[in-house]
């Protein structure tokens, strides 16, 4: 009898439990109002283990404004996201049907949503780091930061829509740069690249005149390296303007500790993943530019690994791209996000789903 009893109350539990899913997903979507409130440009890029800051002036003036260690939980969650068994479907979609399965998981996501809680586990993650970022930036230009853009790593399951809603959770605009590709997260090579003062037209203002230098300028194949004292990615890329890159998949290795780099292995990995991109590519390109970014490429030992490799592999005859490579990615990020606010029309009212 009395179980019975519990059997009943259980079953009436789980049915309003079921209604109240339902109503609390059936809820139209609340719509905030988010304003782009300043013209400067405010970059994030997130590494393996850390992330950094940068802030680009109309000026021209672009700084350096801080770096925040990640925790454990963001780190570990870093490392997930590299391996091939976190995939999963995502936007865009190649077809109708991966539309289609991934219902379930967008319902669960907006459910989290209305609860007021980050759409996953791993968006409340970045939400942390990037509200940590965006806490420095505040205080070093004195005002809100109602803006920003942010680079990535190519890692095999960080994904656009993950990063767009932990700029939702926060109230935080979103700057797009790939108007034709929605969801296409900006990689840290090519962030890197603008943040070198490469690919981009001199003068912003003058949209004509930029469109034509950035048409014109040239492209060429360069070897990207991102090594911080966790990991290390390298690819071969195809770089012109910095609103276009082709990268071949890249290689990557968030467990290369830089603890155990007195073991010869440690460097033998290194030389493998420098040169990999390289020797094993399916069409032979004459490659110009070295690209590094990363708290540890100015590493003595590295950089004679590297050079080797570029004797042995390139004929010694490249460009190596180097400058603040800690804070490289960052820069660049805030420098085109600078650009992209001005193109928008320096303040702009955007309606956001929350």
């Amino acid at each position: 009898m009395k179980l019975q009893k519990a059997s009943r109350c259980f079953g009436v539990m789980l049915i309003f439990a079921l209604i109240a899913w339902v109503l609390l997903i059936s809820l139209p979507k609340e719509k905030h109002h988010l304003a782009i409130t300043h013209n400067f440009g405010i970059g994030f890029d997130l590494s393996p283990s850390y992330a950094t800051v940068a802030v680009s002036y109309p000026n021209g003036s672009i700084q350096q404004i801080a770096r925040v260690d990640g925790d454990r939980a963001y780190r570990e969650m870093m490392l997930r996201l590299s391996l091939p068994t976190s995939q999963h479907l995502h936007k865009p979609y190649r077809n109708l049907g991966d539309s289609i399965s991934d219902i379930p998981r967008q319902i669960w996501r907006d459910t989290r949503k209305k609860m007021g809680l980050p759409s996953s586990k791993d968006v409340g993650t970045l939400s942390n780091m990037i509200y940590a970022l965006r806490a420095r930036a505040t205080c070093y230009v004195g005002e809100p930061v109602s803006a920003a853009a942010i680079s990535i790593p190519h890692l095999t399951a960080l994904y656009g829509d993950d990063l767009r809603d932990a700029f939702e959770y926060l109230s935080l605009f979103y700057l797009e740069f790939f108007p034709f590709s929605n969801f296409h997260p900006l990689p840290a090579s090519i962030a890197s690249y603008a943040g070198n003062g490469l690919g981009l037209c001199e003068d912003y203002r003058d949209d004509a005149a930029c469109a034509e230098e950035e048409l014109n300028i040239p492209s060429q194949f360069a070897l990207t390296v991102g090594y911080t004292h966790t990991s290390l990615t390298t690819s071969q890329a195809h770089v012109s303007s910095a609103y276009y890159i082709e990268a071949t998949p890249t290689l990557e290795n968030l467990r290369l500790e830089y603890d155990t780099r007195h073991e010869e292995s440690y460097w033998e990995t290194v030389r493998h993943m420098l040169q990999s991109p390289v020797i094993d590519s399916p069409v032979s390109r004459n490659i110009s530019m070295v690209l590094l970014f990363g708290d540890a490429t100015e590493v003595p030992r590295f950089r004679g690994v590297l050079g080797a490799v570029i004797n042995e592999v390139l004929g010694g005859q490249v460009q190596i791209v180097d400058q603040q490579p800690e804070f490289s990615a960052s820069k660049g990020v805030a420098e085109l996000a600078k650009r992209a606010i001005f193109r928008q029309g320096w303040i702009q009212d955007v309606s956001s789903e929350l």
